[in-house]
């Protein structure tokens, strides 16, 4: 029984893994993406979708950024299980 557990948590861990590297790549994405929309704004491009555009985006960011947390705790829970 013991080597069906282990088992399961080494798929839990690798599933988790991947998670966590889809959420961080996406953070990147976004993170590339403000950083672009903010120099456009300081160039001069101050309408006011690019303003909405951006507070969405850095939403989506901070929401991301929860996620990675969330998902780093519980990935840290898992692999300190024996």
């Amino acid at each position: 029984m013991a080597i069906g557990k282990e088992n399961y948590q080494k798929h839990i861990n690798r599933r988790k893994d991947k998670k966590l590297k889809k959420l961080l790549d996406h953070h990147d994405f976004l993170n590339r993406k403000t950083k672009e929309i903010d120099a456009e704004r300081e160039e001069g491009e101050r309408s006011g979708d690019g303003k909405t555009h951006l507070i969405r985006l850095k939403k989506q960011k901070l929401a991301m950024k929860d996620e990675i947390a969330r998902v780093t705790k519980d990935l840290s829970k898992l692999t300190k299980v024996k």
